[in-house]
């Protein structure tokens, strides 16, 4: 390592010596070096958990609810961390009262400048944009399920009267943008943010920074004094829209609240720190010069400095990003350096089990049901597995596996659903579009999942169906999903160029003539198939008998199922009607009025037992300790998305304890899922050395980043066809 910086120290001072300027980057590299030296013997374990902080404060006059220990520590930091950082991230474990936290420090900030005759605030010196209008609020961005949960949080922490709050949300909502100056607090959502982003225009054959500029959304008009953003793992795919709207909105402060920051891999980070515009971290930098900034927009040369794009370099990129997949001390370094400086400034994250004492929680029991299928669904999943592998072969003949993984992603989807219920695949729109006329009757499916697209909707985005330019229809959750880490994402059917039709030509569907079951969706798969045919499943049998488990120990009990599959939760909720026993549903596709009287419902109607949630649409931002047991029918391969689904029970204000069931069927793919979650565990719990990140990355022969889940899909179908 000494050699490396030696060698590194002389090529510098000889560029210097050139140029006759020592440059800002030049400087930052160093100071990265000297660190370096200093810290290199520290371990290498990514803990970025901080287990106490000496230093406490008392909430604002205004704030009537009690905090615990380490939320009074949380409110002493974050204010100081306002003053040197202008914000950071709070990554304490899920259930342990983000929310509440965050509305603490709004008021202490508040009544601080009140105390102080209301002094302004200095703007950034990295602000991306021409100077705004000022507004007093805060804006707060999450996902559609938590917006009224936030307005519900206000009210009850805060004496009444002593806030006004705006939800930015609705066809209506731009009938607001003369008011914003009125409000405290303004709950909007991504999908919102997302649908309002108005980003500048590139002329035709336009040179060098000639962008139409366009009218900017209600939103993006003004600098707010404080941006906070709930669930902020939504935007770890820096090439999202809804990233790229999140990033142009302006603020005095920014924050980052989740309660898992890493899922995938190191790269996700770099969003967060992007939106908090930390210097260097979320600079561009020129090699030839001092030009700095946030943004690198620019394809012939740079408009502050004329150099051209291959002089300049994303910090990050080049420091932590790229070097973190290395297994030399290029990786140790970026790993220290991630660790001990950059996590070490902006986040503060604090578990329930350090802080057990504080909480005070019940214990949760998690177990695993393992259940095999039968005779009739073993036959149907085994000749699945057949189909697959003989269309596995063809691509491996093709030696073009790598470009299919989102035919693989499809194969593997089946399989899961199969294991739910053979349902989910016979009357899939695929199958139903091969000789079924009533298929033109029913909504698109994603060409990947196969569910309809409109209940689908992942929480993080505007729009739940996108027609690609090849005339392939996908849900966005899963588009999203195959894209992220790809510059250019290829079509799953075609393999083309993935590019989005947004001309608004989508494909409705007729209305259908077919009656529809009272109480479900007219795209409800209960509506394809027989009734009086009806045949249960493993699962769902399974599933009815850890309920009946549920009543026998406590009568007054109530649970919540969780599926990815939302005709999985139609299955489940008609044979729980069969049975006597009262379900509410909430999915994606919901407006924000239905869920939330469907959550009304749950909470205070005693004979509803039952609420059936799709695991993205209800799996965060959610407080329902009503409840005392979950049951997830189907496993994810990200266990960071099941822990957040686990955890709308085990928080605070729950005095039952917490059971919670992961149903799995052996010898499936659901085993597999298993395998792989427990080691990306390794990735946010910090139980594993800095190379083991290196290893969830893999790249095409085309130089692409091959999204994490999906090149370890390839690696785990051929182990499936192994067990059958």
């Amino acid at each position: 390592m000494l050699r490396r910086i030696d060698i590194r120290r002389h090529q510098r001072e000889w560029m210097q010596y050139i140029r006759g300027l020592v440059l800002t980057w030049e400087i930052v590299e160093q100071e990265m070096n000297e660190f370096l030296l200093e810290n290199y013997s520290n371990d290498l374990v990514l803990d970025i958990q901080n287990v106490s902080l000496a230093e406490t404060a008392e909430p604002p006059s205004d704030f009537i609810l009690p905090l615990l220990r380490y939320q009074k520590e949380w409110l002493a930091w974050s204010l100081k961390q306002e003053t040197i950082f202008k914000g950071g991230i709070l990554a304490d474990e899920m259930g342990m009262g983000k929310t509440v936290q965050a509305i603490a420090l709004v008021l202490a900030q508040r009544e601080l400048k009140k105390a102080t005759s209301g002094s302004s605030i200095l703007s950034s010196s990295l602000s991306t944009s021409q100077e705004l209008p000022t507004v007093k609020g805060t804006l707060v961005v999450c996902p559609l399920i938590g917006a009224l949960q936030w307005i519900r949080e206000i009210e009850r922490c805060t004496t009444k009267g002593s806030n006004k709050t705006l939800l930015y949300h609705g066809a209506d909502r731009e009938k607001c943008m003369y008011k914003l100056e009125e409000y405290d607090f303004v709950i909007t959502t991504y999908s919102t943010i997302q649908a309002d982003y108005r980003p500048k225009k590139k002329k035709q054959n336009s040179s060098v920074g000639e962008d139409v500029s366009r009218r900017k959304s209600v939103l993006h008009s003004v600098k707010w004094d404080r941006i906070i953003l709930d669930e902020a793992h939504c935007i770890k795919s820096v090439h999202s829209n809804s990233t790229k709207a999140v990033l142009a909105l302006e603020s005095f402060y920014k924050w980052a609240l989740t309660g898992t920051p890493l899922q995938n891999h190191i790269g996700e980070l770099y969003s967060v720190v992007r939106f908090l515009q930390v210097t260097p971290y979320a600079c561009y930098f020129c090699e030839d010069c001092n030009c700095t900034g946030l943004d690198f927009r620019f394809s012939d040369a740079c408009p502050q400095c004329s150099h051209q794009p291959a002089s300049h370099f994303l910090w990050w990129k080049k420091y932590i990003d790229e070097p973190s997949w290395s297994y030399d001390d290029e990786g140790r370094d970026a790993m220290v350096w991630l660790k001990h400086k950059i996590l070490k400034s902006l986040l503060l994250r604090r578990t329930k089990k350090e802080r057990a004492v504080d909480l005070a929680l019940p214990t949760k029991t998690v177990t695993v049901r393992k259940d095999s299928l039968d005779d009739r669904e073993y036959d149907y999943y085994k000749t699945l597995c057949h189909i697959s592998q003989a269309q596995l072969d063809i691509f491996d003949q093709d030696g073009n596996v790598i470009n299919k993984h989102g035919h693989i992603f499809a194969m593997i989807t089946r399989l899961r659903q199969a294991a739910d219920h053979p349902y989910l695949v016979m009357y899939s729109r695929k199958e139903l579009a091969s000789g079924n006329k009533e298929a033109r009757d029913v909504e698109r499916s994603c060409d990947l999942c196969h569910d309809a697209v409109k209940d689908l909707e992942e929480y993080q985005t505007c729009y739940s169906a996108e027609v690609t330019c090849c005339r392939n229809v996908f849900c966005r959750a899963c588009m999203n999903y195959l894209a992220e880490g790809v510059m250019e994402a290829p079509c799953p059917s075609c393999t083309k160029p993935l590019t989005f039709d947004f001309t608004g030509n989508k494909d409705k569907g007729d209305s259908s003539s077919k009656p529809t079951i009272k109480g479900f969706r007219s795209s409800s798969i209960l509506n394809k198939i027989q009734l009086d045919k009806f045949k249960t499943s493993t699962k769902i049998e399974a599933l009815k008998e850890e309920i009946s488990n549920m009543f026998e120990r406590d009568g007054s009990a109530k649970g919540i199922v969780f599926s990815q599959f939302t005709s999985f939760l139609d299955l489940i909720e008609y044979s729980l009607n069969l049975c006597g026993i009262n379900c509410v549903q909430l999915v994606g596709s919901m407006s924000i009025a239905t869920r939330d009287a469907a959550l009304k419902r749950f909470t205070e109607d005693a004979n509803c037992k039952i609420l059936l949630m799709s695991l993205k649409a209800g799996g965060v931002a959610l407080n329902l300790t009503v409840a005392s047991h979950v049951f997830i029918m189907d496993p994810w391969w990200n266990p960071a998305v099941e822990q957040q689904a686990q955890d709308r029970i085990h928080r605070i204000g729950q005095y039952k304890p917490v059971k919670i069931v992961r149903f799995v069927i052996e010898n499936t793919i659901e085993e597999r899922i298993l395998e792989l979650q427990e080691k990306k565990k390794l990735l946010f719990e910090g139980q594993d050395n800095w190379w083991f990140f290196r290893g969830l990355r893999k790249a095409n022969k085309r130089g692409h980043d091959v999204p994490v889940v999906s090149s370890l899909l390839i690696c785990s179908i051929s182990l499936v066809w192994q067990t059958n």
